[in-house]
C-alpha cells in the first residue's frame, strides 16, 4: 500500500501541466521588481485565505485539511519555510500511512487466523457448512 501512496506523490512531485504554468508566471513575474510584487503578494493573500477558510472549515462542515494543505503548498512556491513544513508534513503523511498500514494488515491477519473453522470462503460471502462430527 505504501508503495502506491509514494508513486501517487512521485507523480504529483513531478508536475504537470499546472506546474509548469506556474512556474512559467514566477519566471516572468521576476523579470520587472513590480511583477516580482505583485507576485509575491497575491500568493500571500491567497495562501492566507486558503489558510483560514481551511481553519474555519475544521469547525464547520468543509474540507478544513485540504485547505489548509493548499494554502501552506501556495506559500511554499515563494517561501523556504512553508515548503520546509510541506515536506514535514509529507513525511509525517508516508509514516502516518505506512503505520496505518501494517496495524490492518495485523488485524486482518489475526481475524484470518482466527476464523471459525466452520465457515468456507464462498465467492460472493461466507457460507455456513454443518459442522463435522467424528462419531464412529
Amino acid at each position: 500500500m505504501s508503495s502506491e501512496l509514494q508513486e501517487e506523490i512521485r507523480r504529483g512531485e513531478e508536475g504537470g501541466r499546472i506546474h509548469r504554468t506556474v512556474l512559467r508566471i514566477k519566471a516572468f513575474s521576476h523579470k520587472h521588481p513590480a511583477l516580482r510584487a505583485i507576485h509575491l503578494t497575491l500568493v500571500t493573500v491567497l495562501g492566507a485565505v486558503f489558510v483560514v477558510l481551511g481553519i474555519i472549515m475544521l469547525v464547520t462542515p468543509g474540507p478544513g485539511w485540504l485547505f489548509i494543505f493548499l494554502g501552506i503548498g501556495l506559500w511554499s512556491t515563494e517561501f523556504a519555510w512553508a515548503h520546509r513544513l510541506n515536506q514535514r508534513v509529507k513525511r509525517l503523511a508516508i509514516t502516518a500511512w505506512r503505520w496505518w498500514s501494517n496495524i490492518v494488515a495485523e488485524w486482518r491477519f489475526r481475524r484470518a487466523r482466527d476464523k471459525p473453522h466452520h465457515l468456507v470462503q464462498g465467492p460472493r460471502h461466507m457460507r455456513v457448512t454443518a459442522p463435522e462430527t467424528n462419531e464412529k
